[in-house]
């Protein structure tokens, strides 16, 4: 299998934009799980030497994107469902922390701010556009992190969405994930910080639960042909 990747320009370190470039194609999906990472075919592509690409996967299997096996190469991670199940729990905790200090913190500007990503993620979701919703998603809940500021919550968090980013991009239940999006940006306007906790943990739970519905849709098909 080949890859589309872009031509890297030569401003920045080769290694760290070759990070990037590969860490793009993970997360867009243009890399999928099982992947295998042909160095040769990625340096070509981004027209630099193999030692850049090769510094970039090293870094890369560092932070849990990609997988070294012995006798047979690199690869993009694949997660089991029990990794997949702990991520949503981890992160269902951290949801519920941000939520809560959010309410705490958040101004009215703010408050506005995240109806108004609601808002367009409705226009999405009715436009058909749910490549389009997910980036907003994204974006709803990385400002309710940037409002809450607790940069450990985040750090941890933001590296719990990046595994799962191939898994959430497939599921599809936008209209019932927004209006839970509008409960946690209602609770979060009142400032009920316990109310905002609860409904960020439950947000997240309830992706939990879809997946996992999902799974068990996919085995009952699987059965039955």
């Amino acid at each position: 299998m080949t890859f589309a990747a872009r031509p890297i320009e030569r401003s920045e370190s080769l290694s760290a934009r070759v990070y990037s470039e590969i860490e793009r194609m993970i997360l867009t999906g243009d890399m999928q799980p099982g992947s295998r990472i042909k160095e040769a075919v990625l340096a070509g592509q981004m027209a630099v030497s193999r030692a850049p690409v090769r510094e970039a996967t090293r870094a890369l299997v560092e932070a849990g994107l990609l997988v070294f096996i012995p006798a047979r190469g690199v690869f993009v991670r694949e997660m089991s469902h029990r990794e997949i199940a702990e991520n949503y729990d981890v992160r269902s905790l951290l949801t519920g922390l941000m939520c809560a200090q959010a309410a705490e913190r958040r101004t009215g500007a703010e408050a506005a701010k995240l109806n108004r990503l609601i808002t367009d993620m409705d226009a999405a979701i009715a436009a058909g556009r749910i490549a389009r919703y997910y980036e907003i998603n994204l974006a709803f809940h990385d400002l309710i992190g940037r409002i809450a500021d607790h940069s450990c919550a985040r750090r941890v968090y933001n590296d719990l969405i990046r595994e799962t980013h191939f898994l959430r991009r497939s599921l599809s239940s936008p209209e019932q994930t927004n209006l839970e999006h509008r409960s946690i940006a209602e609770a979060i306007e009142r400032g009920d910080a316990e109310l905002a906790r609860q409904r960020g943990l439950e947000h997240v739970l309830n992706g939990k639960a879809r997946w996992k519905a999902s799974i068990e849709n996919a085995a009952s098909v699987a059965a039955a042909t």
